[in-house]
C-alpha cells in the first residue's frame, strides 16, 4: 500500500518512564531495545512506509536512538505533562505555516495517526486499517477497541481536533481519553470504534497493542513476542 501523503504520524516519546526503573537510560523508553533495536526505531520504521510525515515528540534534552533523517523531532513545550500535551505539540508542528516570516496554525484537514513509542510490535496492517477507518465520512477519531477499552495511543484523529485538544489541556484535562469522551459526547457519530474482530483480521494476536510499561512487560515480550494483548493501555 503506498504511503498516505496527507497523513502524518505523531509519536510521543518524552515520558519519564518511572515504572521501568533502571531498565531505561537517558533515552527513556524510546531507547529500550527489543530484538536488538530500540522501540522508537521499531515504531518509526513501521510508520515511515505508511504516512507522509513522522513526528517524534521528545522531552527537552532527551537523547534519542538513531533515527532516519526523514523523522522530524520536536521538543515538549510542557515536559512530562503527558501524552495529550505531546499530541498537541506534534499537531502544532505539523500544521504550522510560515508565511511572510509570520508563523500561524493552518487547520488544513489531514489525518494524524497517534502511536506511542513503546509499541514495538505495531503492525503495518493495523496502521493501514486505522487510517482507512479515519478516512470514512464524518469521522474525527478512529479508535481501536481491545478488551472493551479504547486504545487512544494507537488511533487516528482528524487534525481539525487540534483546537479541541489545546482547549482541553488549557482546561486541565491531561488524558487523551478525556478528549475522546468529550468528542463522543458532542458528536457520537464522529467517533469510529474499530472492533477486535476487524483488528484480528490484520493482527491475529493483537500484538500491535502490547505496550511496554515495566521490566516485567519487557521480559514477557522477549519470552513470547507473539503473546496476545491481555490488558488495556
Amino acid at each position: 500500500m503506498p504511503m498516505a501523503i496527507d497523513t502524518i504520524a505523531i509519536v510521543p516519546a518524552g515520558g519519564r518512564s518511572l515504572r521501568m526503573g533502571s531498565a531505561v537510560d537517558a533515552r527513556g523508553k524510546a531507547g529500550v531495545e527489543v530484538g536488538g533495536e530500540s522501540m522508537l526505531t521499531r515504531v518509526c520504521g513501521t510508520l515511515v512506509g505508511e504516512v507522509g510525515r513522522v513526528i517524534v515528540v521528545a522531552a527537552p534534552g532527551q537523547l534519542l536512538p538513531p533515527l532516519p533523517a526523514t523523522i522530524e523531532v520536536v521538543r515538549d513545550s510542557q515536559p512530562y505533562a503527558g501524552p495529550l500535551a505531546a499530541i498537541r505539540d506534534g499537531l502544532a508542528h505539523a500544521l504550522i505555516e510560515r508565511i511572510a516570516l509570520v508563523e500561524r496554525i493552518a487547520l488544513v484537514e489531514r489525518i494524524a495517526l497517534l502511536a506511542s513509542c513503546d509499541l514495538p510490535c505495531l503492525e503495518p496492517g493495523v496502521v493501514q486499517l486505522i487510517i482507512e477507518r479515519a478516512r470514512q465520512p464524518g469521522v474525527k477519531w478512529a479508535v481501536p477497541m481491545v478488551g472493551g477499552h479504547p486504545q487512544v495511543l494507537v488511533s487516528a484523529v482528524a487534525t481539525r481536533l487540534f483546537e479541541s485538544i489545546a482547549s482541553a489541556l488549557a482546561a486541565g484535562i491531561t488524558s487523551p481519553r478525556g478528549v475522546l469522551s468529550a468528542v463522543t459526547a458532542a458528536d457520537p457519530e464522529s467517533v469510529r470504534r474499530i472492533s477486535e474482530a476487524e483488528l484480528r483480521r490484520v493482527d491475529p494476536t493483537l500484538a500491535s497493542f502490547i505496550d511496554i510499561d515495566t521490566p516485567s512487560d519487557l521480559a514477557a515480550l522477549e519470552t513470547d513476542p507473539t503473546r496476545p494483548r491481555s490488558s488495556p493501555s
